[in-house]
């Protein structure tokens, strides 16, 4: 989530230095792999947007999911991942 939040920021940077408004209603997403073995993996992903009347991030209704099962495809997926937002962050 924390990844997701500064990407939010920087984008607000950006159109403030551009003399626009940032978007009032931000949306961030999290995904989390868990390894529960060498080979196998598990995720919880969520989806939330901030919300102005209550002055908070809420979850989007329907958006997100966790894994059906422990597998192998998750373990690739979770390393897919990893590697993505390395790359995003590192460069």
């Amino acid at each position: 989530m924390a990844y997701s939040q500064a990407k939010v920021c920087a984008a607000a940077i950006v159109e403030l230095m551009a003399g626009r408004e940032p978007s009032a209603s931000p949306v961030m997403n999290n995904t989390c792999y868990s390894f529960v073995s060498d080979k196998e993996a598990i995720h919880v992903a969520s989806v939330h947007q901030y919300d102005a009347g209550q002055n908070t991030v809420i979850p989007v209704k329907g958006a997100g999911g966790v894994s059906s099962a422990r597998n192998e495809m998750e373990a690739q997926y979770g390393w897919s991942w990893a590697r993505n937002i390395w790359a995003d962050m590192l460069s």
